[in-house]
């Protein structure tokens, strides 16, 4: 059994894609650029935002900031009401916590707004540690799992990340930790995609989950 069990947050306990959606397309529009479109935020979803906008954008670091701004702007007034709890999340969260294990959220949300968040969404109860982006949107996929473990007490072989997308691979790869893909997110639809990152073991509801950990 894993000690710790850490989710990504955004295609793994709660579908936020539509406020997602929107706070791309409302940080464009401040800009006066033209929104690329849903393709092009299926692909941000996971990444940092400052990463999306000076590496898929062409931003400089100056405008990217602004962008992240705007975005995040609209994301705190609306985009939050946008988002809903996976069925049978909630179920899987207490099976997992009455077996015993630490469970944790590493996500690229800022701390206080994603705690908030899983407060009203009513996952928050359920968590035992919530880490996420600090002020400067200076951490690391990586360095959040690794935040999670330290609230554990849990070493790499007893900690696992579930999550959705290429981003929650790589990062779980650096922290040296085990992961387990979902499938019902924004990632790892297709067989291509889960060989491409050497994806062994998957999840396609939230119920498979503890029956994919134990």
């Amino acid at each position: 059994m894993n000690q710790c069990v850490v989710f990504d947050m955004d295609g793994t306990l709660v579908n936020s894609f539509e406020g997602i959606f929107y706070a791309y397309q409302w940080a464009f529009k401040k800009l006066s650029i033209p929104f690329p479109g849903e393709a092009f935020v299926r692909q941000a979803v996971g990444a940092p935002l400052l990463l999306v906008f000076e590496k898929s954008c062409g931003m400089d670091g100056e405008k990217a900031r602004l962008a992240a701004r705007h975005y995040r702007e609209y994301y705190a007034e609306k985009g939050r009401y946008q988002a809903v709890v996976y069925p049978g999340m909630e179920e899987t969260l207490c099976t997992l916590k009455d077996a015993g294990c630490f469970l944790g959220v590493a996500t690229l949300k800022k701390e206080g707004f994603a705690r908030e968040m899983l407060r009203s969404l009513g996952l928050l109860p359920h968590l035992n540690a919530v880490c996420g982006m600090d002020e400067q949107d200076s951490l690391t996929k990586a360095g959040l799992i690794r935040r999670c473990m330290d609230h554990a007490g849990a070493d790499t072989d007893r900690t696992v990340l579930v999550g959705d997308s290429e981003f929650d691979a790589l990062g779980a790869e650096e922290a040296g930790v085990s992961f387990l893909a979902v499938t019902y997110g924004f990632g790892f639809h297709n067989p291509e995609t889960r060989e491409r990152y050497h994806i062994t073991r998957w999840a396609d509801s939230p119920a498979d989950i503890p029956r994919l950990l134990f």
